[in-house]
């Protein structure tokens, strides 16, 4: 029986090479074109990681998840026939969509920091100020690595800028494969190397992290998690609150709950992000 590696790739934007600020993340009409430049740097960001998995394994099944914004960054058309998308993950599980104990490998490329993190580009979680499993405050590739770790697939590979990726690597206390494509100075700032140079560097990190995806620990929690979520706003721990009964408001902005596993920490923490945002969708 001939092994057939299966890798899930989670994209995020605002770590890919050559990107720094807003109007390169998503379309502004009044600067059109830079958003569209930013959609190149991405793509061929992509094109990397997918070359290193298809150099480890030619024949490798490979997943790609867009989960930035609206899902429709990359030009996914360009990317060889062979990987498949999972397309609209931000209305569930976002990043890692349908990922489950069938992967080999997760690899993360536009890696970025949390709120907390000096010097990372564009560095957010979501739209919270912070969350924590059992303590831990996590990145959103944490939080993704977290519900991977629970189905016993490892993060093997990341890029991002310098900062994050150093952050992320503590934060999971794992010597990840990395590729450090910018040096961020504060929050919407960096020091860019060659999109071509930056390209290699991924290739090279997917597979130096597939050759080695053996010996890299899980990322795993003690059961229960505790989970602790901050917003940026008061709302969002009232609503939380309001609908999660159980649920323990430990501060106007900050809320406290307990879950079985990481699946349920994942997918709970998930539930109470996108109820406090539904209040975006009033119109008063």
């Amino acid at each position: 029986m001939v092994f057939v590696m299966k890798v899930y790739v989670t994209f995020d934007m605002e770590g890919c090479s050559g990107i720094a600020y807003r109007a390169q993340i998503r379309p502004y009409p009044e600067m059109p074109e830079v958003y569209k430049r930013a959609q190149r740097f991405a793509t061929e960001d992509v094109k990397a990681a997918v070359e290193g998995i298809l150099e480890v394994d030619p024949d490798a099944e490979i997943w790609f998840n867009d989960g930035h914004v609206d899902n429709m960054n990359v030009l996914f058309e360009e990317l060889p026939e062979n990987v498949v998308a999972v397309v609209g993950s931000g209305e569930s599980m976002d990043e890692v969509m349908d990922l489950d104990d069938s992967f080999d490998a997760l690899v993360s490329i536009g890696a970025h920091g949390n709120t907390l993190t000096a010097d990372a580009v564009l560095c957010h979680v979501w739209g919270v100020r912070e969350v924590k499993f059992n303590g831990r405050s996590l990145s959103e590739t944490g939080l993704n690595a977290s519900l991977a770790g629970f189905y016993g697939v490892p993060l093997v590979a990341m890029s991002g800028d310098e900062a994050s990726m150093k952050a992320i690597q503590k934060e999971l206390s794992q010597k990840i494969a990395t590729a450090v494509v910018k040096r961020g100075i504060g929050m919407y700032s960096a020091i860019c190397i060659h999109p071509k140079k930056a390209q290699r560097r991924i290739k090279e990190a997917v597979i130096d992290g597939l050759r080695r995806r053996h010996e890299t620990p899980l990322v795993t929690y003690r059961n229960p998690i505790t989970v602790e979520i901050t917003y940026k706003d008061q709302y969002g721990a009232y609503a939380t609150k309001l609908f999660n009964s159980n649920d323990e408001k430990v501060a106007a902005t900050k809320i406290r709950f307990v879950a079985e596993n990481a699946k349920e920490a994942y997918k709970q923490f998930f539930a109470r992000y996108k109820l406090s945002i539904a209040r975006k969708n009033l119109r008063r």
